[in-house]
Protein backbone atom coordinates (compact mmCIF):
# COMPACT_ATOMS: atom_id res chain seq x y z
CA UNK A 1 0.00 0.00 0.00
CA UNK A 2 2.94 2.17 1.09
CA UNK A 3 4.40 2.19 -2.62
CA UNK A 4 1.28 2.98 -4.41
CA UNK A 5 0.71 5.86 -2.24
CA UNK A 6 3.71 7.13 -3.41
CA UNK A 7 3.10 6.15 -7.06
CA UNK A 8 -0.38 8.43 -6.94
CA UNK A 9 1.56 10.89 -5.04
CA UNK A 10 4.27 11.15 -8.02
CA UNK A 11 1.54 11.16 -10.62
CA UNK A 12 -0.64 14.05 -8.92
CA UNK A 13 3.09 16.11 -8.81
CA UNK A 14 3.36 15.32 -12.51
CA UNK A 15 0.23 16.99 -13.19
CA UNK A 16 1.14 20.13 -11.10
CA UNK A 17 4.28 20.66 -12.94
CA UNK A 18 3.18 19.98 -16.65
CA UNK A 19 0.87 23.33 -16.86
CA UNK A 20 3.80 24.97 -15.31
CA UNK A 21 6.19 24.07 -17.87
CA UNK A 22 4.23 24.37 -20.06
CA UNK A 23 3.23 28.27 -19.34
CA UNK A 24 6.69 28.95 -19.02
CA UNK A 25 7.56 27.84 -22.36
CA UNK A 26 4.71 29.88 -23.95
CA UNK A 27 6.31 32.92 -21.91
CA UNK A 28 9.67 32.70 -22.42
CA UNK A 29 11.42 32.49 -25.75
CA UNK A 30 13.96 29.61 -27.05
CA UNK A 31 17.23 30.72 -25.64
CA UNK A 32 20.45 29.85 -26.10
CA UNK A 33 21.54 26.95 -23.33
CA UNK A 34 23.74 28.83 -20.65
CA UNK A 35 26.92 28.57 -19.56
CA UNK A 36 26.55 27.63 -16.11
CA UNK A 37 27.26 23.86 -17.00
CA UNK A 38 30.57 24.67 -18.27
CA UNK A 39 31.26 26.46 -15.32
CA UNK A 40 30.31 24.15 -13.24
CA UNK A 41 32.48 21.51 -15.06
CA UNK A 42 35.46 23.75 -14.75
CA UNK A 43 34.48 24.11 -10.86
CA UNK A 44 34.70 20.44 -10.29
CA UNK A 45 37.94 19.95 -12.82
CA UNK A 46 39.69 22.52 -10.40
CA UNK A 47 37.95 20.93 -7.25
CA UNK A 48 39.76 17.20 -8.43
CA UNK A 49 42.83 19.28 -8.69
CA UNK A 50 42.88 20.81 -5.68
CA UNK A 51 42.23 17.39 -4.08
CA UNK A 52 44.58 15.74 -6.03
CA UNK A 53 47.42 18.70 -4.77
CA UNK A 54 46.20 18.59 -1.33
CA UNK A 55 46.63 14.35 -1.57
CA UNK A 56 50.26 14.78 -3.24
CA UNK A 57 51.24 17.35 0.10
CA UNK A 58 50.27 14.82 2.59
CA UNK A 59 52.00 12.09 1.11
CA UNK A 60 55.12 13.95 1.01
CA UNK A 61 54.44 14.75 4.49
CA UNK A 62 53.75 11.43 5.52
CA UNK A 63 57.10 10.25 3.51
CA UNK A 64 59.25 13.15 4.99
CA UNK A 65 57.70 12.21 8.39
CA UNK A 66 58.90 8.67 7.81
CA UNK A 67 62.36 9.87 6.75
CA UNK A 68 62.59 11.90 10.03
CA UNK A 69 61.16 8.56 11.95
CA UNK A 70 64.07 6.09 10.59
CA UNK A 71 66.85 9.16 10.91
CA UNK A 72 65.91 9.50 14.58
CA UNK A 73 65.25 5.62 15.31
CA UNK A 74 69.27 5.34 13.61
CA UNK A 75 70.67 7.91 15.60
CA UNK A 76 68.55 6.04 18.47
CA UNK A 77 70.37 2.91 17.63
CA UNK A 78 73.63 4.50 17.22
CA UNK A 79 73.66 5.69 20.64
CA UNK A 80 72.48 2.30 22.65
CA UNK A 81 75.67 0.70 20.43
CA UNK A 82 77.92 3.94 21.25
CA UNK A 83 76.73 3.48 25.74
CA UNK A 84 74.71 6.86 25.01
CA UNK A 85 75.56 10.63 24.75
CA UNK A 86 78.57 11.48 23.92
CA UNK A 87 79.94 8.21 23.58
CA UNK A 88 77.33 6.92 21.09
CA UNK A 89 79.37 9.97 18.94
CA UNK A 90 82.60 9.17 19.56
CA UNK A 91 82.10 5.24 19.12
CA UNK A 92 80.09 6.32 15.94
CA UNK A 93 83.31 8.19 14.76
CA UNK A 94 85.51 5.82 15.70
CA UNK A 95 84.25 3.03 13.88
CA UNK A 96 84.24 4.54 10.81
CA UNK A 97 87.65 4.38 10.42
CA UNK A 98 87.60 1.02 11.71
CA UNK A 99 85.09 -0.23 9.06
CA UNK A 100 87.43 0.95 6.74
CA UNK A 101 90.58 -0.92 8.02
CA UNK A 102 88.64 -4.10 7.89
CA UNK A 103 87.82 -3.66 4.52
CA UNK A 104 90.87 -3.13 3.55
CA UNK A 105 91.90 -6.06 5.38
CA UNK A 106 89.74 -8.26 3.90
CA UNK A 107 90.52 -6.92 0.18
CA UNK A 108 93.91 -7.54 1.12
CA UNK A 109 93.20 -11.34 1.61
CA UNK A 110 90.87 -11.15 -1.42
CA UNK A 111 94.06 -9.60 -3.71
CA UNK A 112 96.20 -11.87 -2.23
CA UNK A 113 94.24 -15.09 -2.71
CA UNK A 114 93.48 -13.80 -6.10
CA UNK A 115 97.03 -13.21 -7.15
CA UNK A 116 97.63 -17.08 -6.21
CA UNK A 117 94.97 -18.20 -7.93
CA UNK A 118 96.35 -16.89 -11.31
CA UNK A 119 99.06 -19.54 -11.32
CA UNK A 120 96.01 -22.11 -11.63
CA UNK A 121 94.20 -20.76 -14.12
CA UNK A 122 96.03 -22.22 -17.07
CA UNK A 123 94.65 -25.68 -15.51
CA UNK A 124 91.84 -25.26 -13.61
CA UNK A 125 90.37 -21.88 -15.92
CA UNK A 126 88.91 -19.16 -14.34
CA UNK A 127 86.98 -21.32 -12.01
CA UNK A 128 85.64 -21.39 -8.25
CA UNK A 129 88.27 -24.29 -7.81
CA UNK A 130 91.24 -22.12 -9.06
CA UNK A 131 90.64 -19.65 -6.00
CA UNK A 132 90.35 -22.53 -3.72
CA UNK A 133 93.77 -23.49 -4.38
CA UNK A 134 94.71 -19.84 -4.54
CA UNK A 135 93.45 -19.89 -1.19
CA UNK A 136 94.85 -22.71 0.25
CA UNK A 137 98.58 -21.88 -1.21
CA UNK A 138 98.12 -18.54 0.63
CA UNK A 139 97.11 -20.11 3.86
CA UNK A 140 93.60 -19.94 4.02
CA UNK A 141 90.97 -22.64 4.56
CA UNK A 142 89.37 -23.94 1.02
CA UNK A 143 85.99 -22.48 2.92
CA UNK A 144 87.35 -18.98 1.71
CA UNK A 145 86.04 -19.00 -1.57
CA UNK A 146 82.81 -17.60 0.25
CA UNK A 147 84.34 -14.32 0.20
CA UNK A 148 83.78 -14.36 -4.09
CA UNK A 149 80.23 -14.93 -4.52
CA UNK A 150 80.82 -13.91 -8.07
CA UNK A 151 83.09 -16.87 -8.88
CA UNK A 152 85.43 -17.17 -11.44
CA UNK A 153 84.52 -13.55 -12.48
CA UNK A 154 85.80 -12.02 -9.48
CA UNK A 155 89.22 -13.99 -10.80
CA UNK A 156 88.50 -12.42 -14.33
CA UNK A 157 88.04 -8.87 -12.99
CA UNK A 158 90.82 -8.83 -10.55
CA UNK A 159 93.29 -10.16 -13.51
CA UNK A 160 91.53 -6.99 -15.80
CA UNK A 161 92.06 -4.74 -13.13
CA UNK A 162 95.90 -5.36 -12.38
CA UNK A 163 96.48 -5.63 -16.21
CA UNK A 164 94.83 -2.08 -16.47
CA UNK A 165 96.58 -0.41 -13.90
CA UNK A 166 100.09 -2.42 -14.97
CA UNK A 167 99.22 -0.59 -18.79
CA UNK A 168 98.45 2.88 -17.29
CA UNK A 169 101.89 3.04 -14.78
CA UNK A 170 103.76 2.33 -18.26
CA UNK A 171 101.81 5.01 -20.06
CA UNK A 172 102.74 7.54 -16.89
CA UNK A 173 106.09 6.65 -16.99
CA UNK A 174 106.74 6.82 -20.65
CA UNK A 175 105.02 10.19 -20.75
CA UNK A 176 105.91 11.60 -17.61
CA UNK A 177 102.69 11.29 -16.00
CA UNK A 178 101.32 12.89 -19.33
CA UNK A 179 103.37 15.47 -19.38
CA UNK A 180 105.40 14.45 -22.44
CA UNK A 181 104.19 14.95 -25.71
CA UNK A 182 103.86 12.06 -27.41
CA UNK A 183 105.36 11.92 -31.30
CA UNK A 184 103.56 9.55 -33.19
CA UNK A 185 99.83 9.11 -31.34
CA UNK A 186 99.05 6.50 -33.79
CA UNK A 187 101.98 4.15 -32.94
CA UNK A 188 101.12 5.12 -29.09
CA UNK A 189 97.87 3.59 -29.33
CA UNK A 190 98.66 0.24 -31.18
CA UNK A 191 101.75 -0.14 -29.08
CA UNK A 192 99.27 0.25 -25.91
CA UNK A 193 97.03 -2.04 -27.16
CA UNK A 194 99.59 -5.05 -28.07
CA UNK A 195 101.00 -4.53 -24.70
CA UNK A 196 97.81 -5.14 -22.78
CA UNK A 197 97.08 -8.17 -25.38
CA UNK A 198 99.83 -9.68 -24.64
CA UNK A 199 99.26 -9.80 -20.54
CA UNK A 200 96.35 -12.09 -21.58
CA UNK A 201 99.13 -14.74 -23.83
CA UNK A 202 99.89 -17.03 -20.49
CA UNK A 203 95.84 -17.39 -20.51
CA UNK A 204 94.84 -17.62 -24.06
CA UNK A 205 93.66 -21.35 -23.86
CA UNK A 206 90.94 -20.64 -21.60
CA UNK A 207 90.24 -16.51 -22.35
CA UNK A 208 87.58 -17.73 -24.05
CA UNK A 209 85.87 -19.00 -21.01
CA UNK A 210 86.87 -15.16 -19.20
CA UNK A 211 85.24 -13.40 -22.07
CA UNK A 212 82.18 -15.49 -21.94
CA UNK A 213 82.22 -14.71 -18.23
CA UNK A 214 82.50 -11.30 -18.73
CA UNK A 215 79.84 -10.98 -21.04
CA UNK A 216 77.04 -12.09 -18.67
CA UNK A 217 74.64 -9.17 -17.73
CA UNK A 218 74.91 -9.60 -14.27
CA UNK A 219 78.98 -8.60 -14.81
CA UNK A 220 78.30 -6.59 -17.92
CA UNK A 221 78.83 -3.10 -15.87
CA UNK A 222 82.00 -3.91 -13.95
CA UNK A 223 83.84 -5.35 -17.33
CA UNK A 224 82.61 -1.94 -19.56
CA UNK A 225 83.62 -0.01 -16.36
CA UNK A 226 87.33 -1.37 -16.85
CA UNK A 227 87.10 -1.05 -20.90
CA UNK A 228 86.14 2.32 -20.84
CA UNK A 229 88.21 3.58 -18.00
CA UNK A 230 91.01 2.14 -19.92
CA UNK A 231 90.65 3.48 -23.22
CA UNK A 232 90.42 6.71 -21.48
CA UNK A 233 93.58 6.03 -19.76
CA UNK A 234 94.97 5.29 -23.26
CA UNK A 235 93.67 7.85 -25.22
CA UNK A 236 94.65 10.54 -22.67
CA UNK A 237 98.59 9.55 -22.00
CA UNK A 238 98.62 9.65 -26.03
CA UNK A 239 98.15 13.05 -25.91
CA UNK A 240 94.03 13.55 -26.96
CA UNK A 241 93.38 16.36 -24.23
CA UNK A 242 90.22 17.26 -26.57
CA UNK A 243 86.62 18.12 -25.76
CA UNK A 244 85.12 18.20 -29.08
CA UNK A 245 83.16 15.12 -30.82
CA UNK A 246 86.43 13.42 -31.35
CA UNK A 247 86.56 12.58 -27.60
CA UNK A 248 83.91 10.18 -27.96
CA UNK A 249 84.99 9.11 -31.38
CA UNK A 250 88.03 7.89 -30.36
CA UNK A 251 86.76 6.00 -27.37
CA UNK A 252 84.18 4.63 -28.98
CA UNK A 253 86.73 3.83 -31.79
CA UNK A 254 89.68 2.47 -29.47
CA UNK A 255 87.43 0.62 -27.79
CA UNK A 256 86.14 -1.34 -30.56
CA UNK A 257 89.35 -2.05 -32.08
CA UNK A 258 90.28 -3.68 -28.91
CA UNK A 259 87.53 -6.06 -28.81
CA UNK A 260 87.80 -7.07 -32.82
CA UNK A 261 92.23 -7.25 -32.11
CA UNK A 262 91.19 -9.18 -28.94
CA UNK A 263 88.97 -11.58 -31.25
CA UNK A 264 91.70 -11.73 -33.47
CA UNK A 265 94.04 -13.06 -31.33
CA UNK A 266 92.36 -15.90 -29.91
CA UNK A 267 92.42 -17.73 -33.17
CA UNK A 268 95.56 -16.42 -35.02
CA UNK A 269 98.47 -19.03 -34.62
CA UNK A 270 101.51 -17.03 -35.96
CA UNK A 271 104.74 -17.04 -34.64
CA UNK A 272 104.40 -14.13 -32.10
CA UNK A 273 100.90 -13.47 -32.95
CA UNK A 274 102.41 -11.54 -35.96
CA UNK A 275 99.48 -11.27 -37.84
CA UNK A 276 97.77 -10.34 -34.88
CA UNK A 277 99.41 -7.33 -34.79
CA UNK A 278 98.90 -6.38 -38.65
CA UNK A 279 95.63 -6.72 -38.12
CA UNK A 280 95.39 -4.16 -35.38
CA UNK A 281 98.07 -1.84 -36.48
CA UNK A 282 95.49 -2.05 -40.12
CA UNK A 283 92.59 -1.28 -38.23
CA UNK A 284 93.92 1.44 -36.60
CA UNK A 285 94.86 3.15 -39.63
CA UNK A 286 91.30 2.79 -41.17
CA UNK A 287 90.32 4.29 -37.99
CA UNK A 288 92.07 7.22 -38.96
CA UNK A 289 90.52 7.56 -42.17
CA UNK A 290 87.29 7.19 -41.61
CA UNK A 291 87.88 9.92 -38.76
CA UNK A 292 89.34 12.09 -41.40
CA UNK A 293 86.17 11.38 -43.71
CA UNK A 294 83.27 11.92 -41.37
CA UNK A 295 85.54 15.53 -40.47
CA UNK A 296 84.71 16.52 -44.14
CA UNK A 297 80.85 15.55 -43.94
CA UNK A 298 79.19 18.07 -41.68
CA UNK A 299 75.76 16.81 -42.07
CA UNK A 300 77.27 12.85 -41.18
CA UNK A 301 79.25 14.27 -38.10
CA UNK A 302 76.74 15.93 -36.53
CA UNK A 303 74.47 12.27 -36.34
CA UNK A 304 76.94 10.60 -35.30
CA UNK A 305 77.91 12.80 -33.07
CA UNK A 306 74.40 13.01 -31.47
CA UNK A 307 74.85 9.08 -31.18
CA UNK A 308 78.18 8.71 -29.94
CA UNK A 309 77.25 11.43 -27.33
CA UNK A 310 74.16 9.41 -26.41
CA UNK A 311 75.61 6.57 -25.58
CA UNK A 312 79.00 7.38 -23.91
CA UNK A 313 77.07 9.62 -22.09
CA UNK A 314 74.31 7.39 -21.10
CA UNK A 315 77.20 4.46 -20.42
CA UNK A 316 79.34 6.61 -18.26
CA UNK A 317 75.83 7.92 -16.32
CA UNK A 318 74.75 4.05 -15.67
CA UNK A 319 78.10 2.93 -14.34
CA UNK A 320 78.97 6.25 -12.17
CA UNK A 321 82.03 6.66 -14.39
CA UNK A 322 84.23 10.56 -14.54
CA UNK A 323 86.65 11.42 -16.86
CA UNK A 324 87.25 14.85 -15.67
CA UNK A 325 90.71 14.67 -15.35
CA UNK A 326 92.89 18.04 -13.61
Amino acid sequence: MANVRCLYKLIRLQKLLLPLNATSSRLAPLQPRPLTFLIARSYGKDEKTANLDDFRAREEQRERERDAADQAAEKASQKEAGGGGGLGATGSESRGPEDNAKQAKVDAIRAKILDAALQHVPQQGWTRQAIILGAEESGYPSVVHGMFPEGGFALVSHFNGKCNAQLVESLQQKTDGGKQEVEDPLDFLVQAVRQRLEMVTPYKTHWPQAMALLAQPQHAPTALAQVLTLVDDICYYSGDRSVDFGWYTRRVGLATIMKMTELYFLQDKSPGHAQTWEFLKTRMDEAVQLQMMLSQTEGMTHTFQRSFNSAFITARNILGLGYNRN
